[in-house]
């Protein structure tokens, strides 16, 4: 890896870990969810970086993909887990992070110790010529080992520029017929094991608020559409947006577009027995002889 990109990680890593320090502050009961988005999303940018995604800020069950939609109405209760998770981006190059936080109950904090051991069990090994499959079996037997189930399901993700889910992923779980990777030197992946006390396995839920874009220039759409489409493209390319962001898209419009595959949407994901959960996330690059983690203070 170039020593430039390898700064602009940096930088980008930095920014994320210290606005996710700032949104610790916004996590009690009666926050707007809206509120933290905005606040969490506003720090990025107004430090030199694009948000990566918008916030996902899962509570309890919900697992990943909650961003609030226009108006969100939403308000942290009074006892749960809350997961922050964000990533910034720069010049396309981004880093992701995600911290748990128990509100008004400790009766859920070994699920938030288990996935920050998992976490850091998964730092500890990864380097290059260690293969992803090795990974997820450390990260099954600490999450277990700290009296909770892991989410088979989830898994963390290689990055490359302008993509989040650049085809590697790595297994929080052990698996058999698993795609098979060996970390390279220059790697970049978030990795980013969930914990829950539920059956460990999340579903879809029935709404998305979070989009991409597969494709721009679409046929047979009118010329406002296709206007803020080329808007989408020029700030985002292929990296996921919110509908808030862009207020003249309608949801008809977002409905449409996702059935002509011009974008892809990423529904709620929910542990399927309604289990609470918690996740612990960092980006690495892979060095010579172990990894750095860029997400850091």
């Amino acid at each position: 890896m170039e020593p430039e990109i390898q700064e602009i990680y940096i930088r980008a890593g930095k920014i994320v870990a210290r606005a996710l320090e700032e949104a610790r502050k916004l996590i009690k009961p009666g926050t707007n969810l809206i509120d933290v988005c905005n606040s969490v999303e506003g720090y990025i940018r107004e430090h030199g970086a694009i948000p990566a995604f918008p916030l996902n800020i899962g509570i309890n069950e919900i697992a990943a993909h909650y961003t609030s939609p226009p108006n969100d109405k939403s308000v942290i209760p009074n006892e749960c887990v809350v997961k922050l998770d964000c990533g910034a981006a720069i010049d396309g190059y981004t880093t992701d992070m995600a911290i748990s936080l128990a509100v008004g109950t400790e009766k859920y904090d070994y699920l938030i110790t288990a996935a920050q051991a998992g976490l850091e069990k998964a730092i500890s090994l990864i380097k290059p010529g260690i293969d992803v499959r090795k990974i997820g079996v450390a990260v099954q037997e600490t999450i277990r080992d700290h009296g909770a189930r892991v989410i088979s399901n989830l898994m963390g993700h290689q990055m490359k520029q302008f993509n989040l889910h650049a085809g590697v992923s790595v297994p929080n779980v052990k698996t058999v017929a698993g795609e098979s990777y060996t970390f390279k030197e220059g790697d970049v992946f978030a990795i980013e094991p969930f914990s829950t006390n539920g059956t460990g396995y999340v579903k879809n839920g029935p709404k998305a608020y979070i989009y991409a874009l597969l494709k721009k220039n679409p046929k047979n759409v009118s010329r406002n559409l296709v206007m803020e489409i080329n808007k989408i493209w020029q700030d985002r390319q292929r990296l996921p947006f919110a509908p808030r962001w862009y207020h003249r898209i309608k949801p008809a419009d977002l409905n449409q577009l996702r059935s002509r595959h011009v974008l892809t949407s990423y529904p709620i994901l929910v542990e399927v027995k309604k289990g609470v959960v918690a996740q612990a996330e960092h980006t690495v690059l892979v060095t010579k002889k172990g990894c750095e983690v860029v997400t850091t203070l």
